[in-house]
């Protein structure tokens, strides 16, 4: 696939799997598409079959059950202040009217929470280097898709902050050829960094 419009693509280089990691983390919670988002080079499928799909789909369970904790955790204090206080400046100040108000609001307050907990998830949860990994030890390139000007803009003040040692500018990530990627070998229209 082109890049659209004439925009670039960006090739970060890592020196290893976890800075790349992070920097996959970062693109995703700043709304960069997974589908956008690929490991360059040579990877590996580190467990395959059945067991690799379980302990994929144990740490997505896992990553996800830890936000909606999280925010639950999160929600449900000021829920209950604020239902108890609500309830209670209609109601009167009683006992009862307050038990009930923070019973309500923490409710209310934790489901707000779970939601907002859930809005937060990264479209690629930290548990995908259980799936692939880099062939050849070392360095790992993370290619994005810029699909439009704000993407490319996003995605490139991501880059400029992780861990990347170096950040290029592709024509296209497709017509990358396979194998080893080194930054003198890519071609123009340059370095964003």
């Amino acid at each position: 696939m082109a890049a659209a419009d004439g925009h670039p693509d960006l090739v970060a280089f890592h020196h290893d799997g976890r800075t790349a990691r992070a920097t996959i983390t970062r693109l995703s919670r700043a709304g960069i598409d997974g589908n956008d988002i690929a490991l360059l080079g040579p990877v590996e499928v580190v467990t395959a079959g059945r067991y690799g799909d379980r302990q994929t789909d144990r740490g997505s369970s896992l990553a996800l059950g830890g936000l909606v904790l999280r925010g639950l955790l999160l929600g449900l204090v000021p829920g209950a202040l604020f239902g108890a206080l609500l309830l209670a400046s209609f109601g009167g100040w009683t006992a009862t009217v307050l038990f009930s108000g923070a019973g309500g609001g923490a409710f209310f307050g934790a489901a707000v929470g779970a939601m907002a907990g859930l809005l937060l998830a990264p479209t690629m949860v930290d548990s995908w280097e259980r799936t692939f990994a880099p062939l050849v030890p070392g360095g790992v390139v993370v290619g994005v898709r810029c699909e439009d000007e704000r993407s490319a803009r996003r995605a490139a003040r991501v880059l400029r902050v992780s861990g990347a040692h170096t950040v290029r500018e592709v024509p296209d990530l497709d017509d990358l050829p396979d194998g080893p990627l080194d930054p003198d070998d890519l071609p123009p229209p340059g370095d964003v960094t």
